[in-house]
């Protein structure tokens, strides 16, 4: 294990902040995608066509890498969160199409806080104080928007709350394969392995697509694949960082939801996602002082 300095962590820190926020805005971009352009088309057919355009745009990435490329030793931990993975963006899809974005993606906010503990519990990241405090009181400023107890659940929302937490075994196990392979052979295989899972229910359902349903695909497509590299490069830093900074993608949500769909929040959403934004920018101040 390679020990870093005081600096060296401030700046792995950052960086695994700032990579996880620009993935935030390109997952936050593949919701406003789907909900413009996907919403009369079955989520299967959806996410399927998605991850064929993911393995297109990646294959001029990998193809001089994947001579060499062995499995034996991960087939398993790869095949785990192609389906884990797979399920979580079934569930995702279904529910963009269903409820407001933003509160899609304040309950996402779950995920975080799962695979925060996750890491303490498989990686043996520490978690200090701060730490905890920022995961949680990001945590609630998604509670604070979603109300919970007051606001109406319904399949939607049923379907976000199982999203969380595959999400967070995805993203757990990506990490763990990174002592494996390279990032862009993770992503590939991922993409490949859900293309599959889902060809034949997507086949079984398929309906014709207008020049905008393929429009869709094709932003999503991009997005999310971008997304996945930016996603995969936020894991070079601690866990608790990458998914401290997955918080922010509830303020570009939320800002896309007013000026796109005509989604005006309410003030418990405001407020809701400035305690997010304050908590994600303490940490990063505060972790480049003294970690």
């Amino acid at each position: 294990m390679t020990i870093l300095s005081p600096g060296g962590r401030t700046v792995e820190i950052r960086r695994s902040l700032a990579w996880m926020i620009v993935s935030g805005l390109l997952f936050a971009l593949v919701m406003v995608s789907v909900k413009l352009f996907l919403t009369d088309l079955p989520p299967v057919q959806a996410v399927f066509l998605r991850y064929v355009v993911g393995i297109l745009l990646l294959i001029p990435l990998v193809a001089g890498t994947l001579g060499g490329v062995t499995v034996e030793a991960s087939w398993k931990m790869l095949v785990a969160r192609a389906v884990c993975h797979a399920l979580a963006v079934l569930f995702w899809f279904y529910s963009i199409m269903r409820i407001p974005i933003a509160e899609v993606n304040a309950l996402l906010n779950l995920g975080p806080v799962y695979a925060t503990i996750g890491a303490a519990i498989w990686f043996g990241e520490g978690l200090k104080l701060r730490r905890v405090m920022a995961v949680l009181v990001s945590f609630a400023g998604a509670l604070t928007i979603i109300k919970p107890g007051f606001a109406e659940i319904n399949l939607g929302t049923v379907a976000v709350l199982l999203t969380a937490p595959l999400f967070a075994v995805s993203d757990l196990i990506a990490k763990s394969l990174k002592q494996h392979h390279d990032d862009n052979v993770i992503i590939i295989v991922l993409s490949v392995g859900i293309a599959v899972a889902t060809a034949i229910p997507a086949l079984i359902v398929w309906q014709p697509m207008s020049l905008m349903n393929w429009v869709g695909v094709l932003a999503i497509g991009i997005s999310a694949t971008l997304g996945h590299v930016t996603l995969m490069k936020s894991f070079r830093g601690p866990m608790w960082a990458a998914q401290t900074g997955k918080y922010i993608q509830l303020l570009f949500v939320v800002l896309f939801g007013i000026t796109i769909f005509d989604e005006i929040p309410v003030m418990s959403t405001i407020v809701g996602a400035l305690v997010v934004l304050g908590a994600v920018t303490y940490i990063a101040f505060r972790e480049s002082r003294n970690t």
